[in-house]
């Protein structure tokens, strides 16, 4: 079983040393990590390649929408079988258990978060509908009869409803912080079940919500980066596509190439290979959250002893 080269895990950490951890973990054994986690990265950038040449054809095409949804469907069912293959082989560094054995975790895993934001979105859309207006109101009193105050009023009660589900949404999302101590310790601690230790663990995971929450947000910000810069090229060729798109309904010639498709297969390829790759660091900061909060909660237990003694 492959190890890797790590600081202790079960440490009391700031935010600084979970992400100076994580980054050094990634640093010290990228070299190993690439040797083993390549194929699992380029079957997801494959995946997400046709995806991009999936757009490129319903984008140049009338659109079918039974044709277009079984399409996603299927996208998003390998989208979720890689992942799970590509997460269980990292955590295979990890928690020294098997490949199949992580790969079972990481598709219970998907299967709870499906779940979770189908509960979440039911109660979003249920609060949306208590609180927004009937469309048979009317707003202070004016008529619904003409067209133009109906138009104004109809878009007032969209933005009203957007803004809501944004709040709801945003505010369930940061309820939900906690899941990202619960998805660890369930890949840490090989005897546990999830539906098991969900309550507890969110219980812990609250305790240290603002832990949680800086620590991700820094790391959010350092990957949104890279992935703007990886990002770039291929918003490039989408745009030209767009223009090429907008002359040839106009009247003009395409003007793009016979391998431009090939080519924006090509680059995406590229582009996801290497961010699949540097996710690897975000799930490493998980790792150490992990390792942070048991630390302290020993901590605590400790304390909690030699007070009562």
């Amino acid at each position: 079983m492959i190890q890797l080269k790590q600081e202790e895990l079960i440490k009391s950490r700031g935010y600084r040393a979970t992400i100076k951890a994580a980054y050094n973990l990634f640093t010290d054994n990228y070299k190993v990590i690439l040797k083993h986690i390549w194929p699992y990265a380029l079957a997801m950038a494959v995946v997400l390649g046709a995806f991009v040449l999936n757009q490129f054809r319903v984008y140049g095409q009338p659109p079918m929408m039974l044709l277009s949804m079984l399409s996603s469907l299927c996208m998003i069912i390998l989208v979720f079988v890689t992942d799970a293959l590509f997460t269980g082989r990292i955590m295979m560094f990890i928690n020294g258990q098997s490949f199949p054995w992580n790969f079972q975790r990481s598709l219970k895993i998907w299967l709870w978060m499906l779940l979770l934001l189908a509960i979440v979105s039911v109660f979003v859309f249920t609060i949306s509908y208590l609180i927004l207006p009937g469309a048979d109101d009317t707003s202070a009193g004016i008529p619904q009869t003409d067209p133009m105050i109906q138009m104004q009023q109809q878009q007032m009660d969209y933005f009203k409803s957007m803004g809501v589900v944004t709040i709801t949404m945003t505010a369930f999302l940061l309820l939900l912080l906690p899941l990202v101590y619960i998805i660890m310790q369930y890949f840490v601690e090989t005897n546990t079940h999830f539906h098991k230790i969900f309550f507890k663990g969110w219980k812990i995971g609250m305790k240290h919500w603002g832990y949680i929450f800086i620590t991700l947000l820094v790391v959010t910000i350092c990957m949104t980066v890279v992935t703007m810069i990886l990002s770039l090229p291929l918003t490039i060729l989408f745009t030209a596509y767009g223009i090429s798109l907008q002359g040839v309904a106009m009247g003009d010639e395409a003007g793009l190439p016979g391998y431009f498709i090939p080519l924006a297969f090509v680059v995406s390829l590229f582009s996801y290979f290497i961010y699949f790759i540097l996710t690897i660091f975000p799930l490493f900061a998980i790792y150490y959250i992990y390792g942070s909060i048991e630390a302290k909660e020993q901590e605590k237990r400790n304390l909690k002893l030699n007070t009562e003694y």
